[in-house]
């Protein structure tokens, strides 16, 4: 059930992104900048994922390591916040796009969000807010869909109404992260990350 489960939660996150996305995917396929831009941003988390696999399987068995991811996060949340950028997804040079990858990357570890990764390197850079959300998602997208795609063959469609209840509480998530962006409340939510990062220090 454990590989069946992990299947149905990808899914039903992946068609939750992909209907909170569905207009910046839109923008996205009528603009060949900015699909080479995501495939460029790609390229980083594909490179260090399979040079130091191993490396990084070994910090997901290590609980010692997720107060300082988890400070990570925070950081970068807190520098975000600092910025308000007014480019947009068209202006995105192929160097913006790679520096966004490098941002992924660090999400490759337990701890780091990557959605928050992703969006901090584009405000950073000085894209606008709705816009660093919108290439979030995207970026998501074929992250999700491969994590999903490779496990429908050890597909319990049993358990299908997990696939639902992650689709809908993806909405939820989903939903609450761009009213987070939008409203400049990534300070709120560093605060939250650095906390975490405290007590799991503590309860390692």
């Amino acid at each position: 059930m454990d590989i069946s489960f992990a299947a149905l939660l990808h899914l039903g996150t992946l068609f939750a992104v992909f209907l909170f996305s569905f207009k910046s995917l839109m923008r996205a396929l009528r603009n060949l900048r900015i699909l080479l831009n995501l495939i460029t941003s790609t390229i980083p988390a594909v490179v260090v994922g399979f040079s130091f696999n191993e490396k990084i399987e070994m910090t997901f068995n290590d609980t010692k390591f997720l107060p300082i991811f988890f400070c990570i996060t925070s950081f970068l949340l807190i520098i975000a916040s600092l910025k308000n950028g007014r480019k947009s997804l068209e202006e995105m040079s192929f160097l913006n796009a790679l520096i966004i990858g490098v941002f992924q990357t660090i999400a490759i570890f337990p701890g780091v969000s990557r959605s928050g990764a992703t969006i901090a390197g584009s405000l950073l850079l000085g894209f606008r807010k709705e816009d660093s959300l919108a290439y979030s998602f995207l970026l998501a997208l074929p992250v999700i869909a491969g994590a999903g795609v490779l496990e429908i063959p050890q597909m319990d469609f049993q358990w299908f109404y997990l696939g639902i209840i992650s689709f809908l509480v993806g909405l939820v998530a989903l939903f609450l992260l761009k009213k987070v962006v939008l409203s400049n409340k990534l300070k709120a939510f560093s605060s939250y990350c650095l906390i975490i990062g405290f007590i799991s220090f503590f309860v390692r």
